[in-house]
Parts: C-alpha cells; structure tokens; sequence
C-alpha cells in the first residue's frame, strides 16, 4: 500500500464506518508513547518483536520450530456490547523457500476472561502447493482448539498491506478486510467472519460465552517458523482502533 505517512493514514481510518465514532491512533514513530502503550506479553524462541523508527520490527535470528513475540496494547478498552474497528498496516517482505517455513505479522484479539478464546489476522508469507504466497490469513479459536480459518483470495498480495478487523456488537461477528492496491482510492476488500456466539460468520464460528459487559484484549505480533527473518522485512507500521463511545 502506498500512503504518505501515519498522520494520513489514521485519517483516512477515521472515515472507515459512519458506526464508529472516535479514533484511537498512536504515533508508532514516538518512543516514549510506544513504550506506556505496548507491554510485552509472550515470547517463544529467538522470535523478537522490536521497536524501531518505522513502528515495531519482527526479526529471528536462530530459527526455531515455532518462534514468536507479542505485545499487549494497554490503552484499548473495548466491550462485547461497542463496534470497533482495529486496523494496522503491515510490512512482509520475508522470504518462505519451503513448506516448511512462514513467517507472519498480525493482531490478535483475546477474550480478556479467557485468553483461550482469540482470533488472529496477519499478512503471512508461506509457500502453497509449492507456490510462495503472501495473503491475510486469520483463524478464530476456542478453548484453545483452532475452529476454522480462512486466507485471501489473491495469493500474492503486496509487501506493503493495510488489513482491519470489524466487529459487529449485535451479532458478536469478526470481519476481516484488506486494503486494495492500485486504485486512486483504495476499497476495503473482504476476506472473511467469524461468529463469536456460535453464529453469524461466514467462514465459521466459535461459542466463547462472552458476556456483553466483558472485555476484549488486543494484541500485536510476529510469528514464524524453521525461518530467519532479517532486519526490514517484517514490520509493524500504523495501528488505530475506531471505536463506538454511544451508550
């Protein structure tokens, strides 16, 4: 994708949904703002998920079989009950030379009483029937159980690639879109949903028995596998979180 710089791009953001109404956009570019906002969480492996001047920056030095590193976003504070949007752009410029390898950058959403229930979105590389890919792949999960998944359709999306995830309150449904290349103004593209309370997705559901005065938990990471990741092709670089503030 191509924009200018974040103040753009969480502009553009703010006029996503005439549903949602504030923007929460942290300048990734601040160090001090990055560090009160973003709390490491899990870590795996040699997997490292750094800030840097362009965002944060996934790299692994010494592959391992199942590498990662997350960070907590504090300051999000969203219910069952309010639409948000979470949206992020994404560098993934690693290279997958086997079945064996991937390499990802993504958000994470957690049901904050039980962190066995999440759905991820990234911009993952990978090969697919021996073909080098880079799609946005999202899963949703259950008691820690994978339910279903999907994967864009184009197959070779660009290195640069803005997604969002959308929730819906009333039907407690995930949406996941990216950003296409190319236009003069760039549509949102959709890849997938998911149903939190057992319904409503159209590429599956899970039942996490979420409450609507419960929370949700965000996330930011990287993750890879039997891969190296070099400094500058994994990268974190705009996030905001449009949420509804209506009672």
């Amino acid at each position: 994708m191509k924009h200018s710089n974040n103040t753009h791009l969480i502009f553009l953001w703010a006029f996503c949904s005439v549903s949602i109404a504030a923007t929460d956009g942290i300048d990734l570019q601040n160090p001090d703002l990055v560090k009160k906002a973003f709390k490491p969480a899990f870590q795996n492996g040699e997997g490292a998920l750094n800030h840097v001047s362009s965002g944060f920056e996934y790299t692994v030095e010494s592959p391992g079989e199942k590498d990662y590193d997350y960070r907590l976003y504090r300051p999000a504070r969203l219910r069952a009950n309010r639409d948000f949007e979470v949206i992020g752009q994404f560098k993934n410029d690693a290279v997958a030379e086997s079945s064996r390898e991937a390499a990802s950058v993504g958000i994470e959403i957690y049901q904050q009483r039980n962190l066995a229930n999440r759905m991820a979105t990234e911009l993952s590389v990978a090969r697919l029937e021996g073909y080098f890919s880079r799609t946005i792949f999202s899963q949703i999960v259950e008691n820690g159980e994978k339910k279903t998944e999907c994967f864009s359709a184009d197959l070779r999306l660009p290195a640069e690639t803005t997604f969002k995830l959308s929730y819906q309150a009333s039907e407690k449904v995930f949406s996941v879109y990216y950003q296409s290349d190319g236009s003069e103004v760039p549509e949102w593209v959709f890849v997938g949903s998911f149903g939190i309370a057992g319904s409503g997705g159209e590429n599956g559901n899970a039942n996490w028995r979420m409450r609507s005065s419960e929370n949700f938990l965000i996330y930011i990471y990287g993750f890879s596998k039997n891969m190296k990741v070099y400094e500058g092709e994994a990268q974190i670089r705009a996030l905001a979180i449009n949420a509804d503030t209506n009672e």
